[in-house]
């Protein structure tokens, strides 16, 4: 079946048109600072569904949602600790994931049905000005279908999941070319769920942790 979309370079008008897909309720691939993602506005069910869809993911699995920068917004959605506030803090907009308790007030089906939320504030300016002109985060997770290598390009990501896409902007290869580390903040001491982009030992000497445990590595 042929694609019915192409990689649209980032420009202010490409953002904005981006952004009117969103707003229809219907999946876009975006470019992250780690891999290409696919994104749906996260208070949109029926977009975040055409998501899962897209993806081949069971709806069992949460997703990440992005934010621009700015704690403020976050705060609405999330209930951020001590150790969140600390590696949002050290890092910056990055390749991370945190995720923390979710929020009390609101609902997405990119919760999956959980009470915990992963927080992503990718080093990514096209999604942080498709949050803003959205007015809402989004909910994501690479641009691949399930099971398959993440995509480090535009093409690569309108390959696996363009059919079920209305949009992509293509920002070239993405810089890290590996999935974020995912940082769980939700028991009594942090560990990481996934080790990618950010390396174990910073996210431990962030933390003042002499280690933190690992559950699974996607580093070479």
């Amino acid at each position: 079946m042929p694609v019915s979309i192409e990689a649209t370079p980032v420009s202010a008008e490409a953002i904005a048109a981006c952004a009117a897909v969103l707003m229809e309720g219907r999946p876009v691939i975006v470019p992250t600072d780690t891999v290409y993602g696919i994104a749906a506005a996260a208070l949109d069910e029926g977009a975040v569904g055409r998501l899962y869809d897209a993806k081949g993911k069971e709806r069992s699995a949460p997703l990440q949602l992005l934010f621009a920068p700015g704690l403020e917004a976050v705060a609405r959605f999330a209930v951020l600790n001590e150790a969140a506030h600390c590696l949002i803090e050290a890092l910056g907009p990055g390749g991370w994931t945190i995720i923390v308790q979710a929020a009390a007030g609101w609902h997405s089906a990119a919760l999956a049905g959980g009470a915990t939320v992963g927080v992503r504030m990718p080093d990514a300016r096209a999604v942080h000005a498709l949050v803003e002109l959205v007015g809402q985060p989004l909910a994501a997770s690479s641009a691949n279908y399930h099971g398959a290598a993440s995509p480090r390009t535009c093409d690569e990501a309108i390959a696996q999941v363009g059919e079920n896409c209305g949009f992509a902007l293509d920002a070239g290869p993405t810089a890290a070319g590996l999935d974020s580390t995912i940082i769980d903040c939700t028991g009594e001491s942090p560990r990481i769920l996934r080790e990618g982009a950010i390396d174990r030992q910073e996210v431990a000497r962030i933390l003042g942790m002499s280690a933190i445990p690992v559950l699974r590595s996607i580093r070479r």
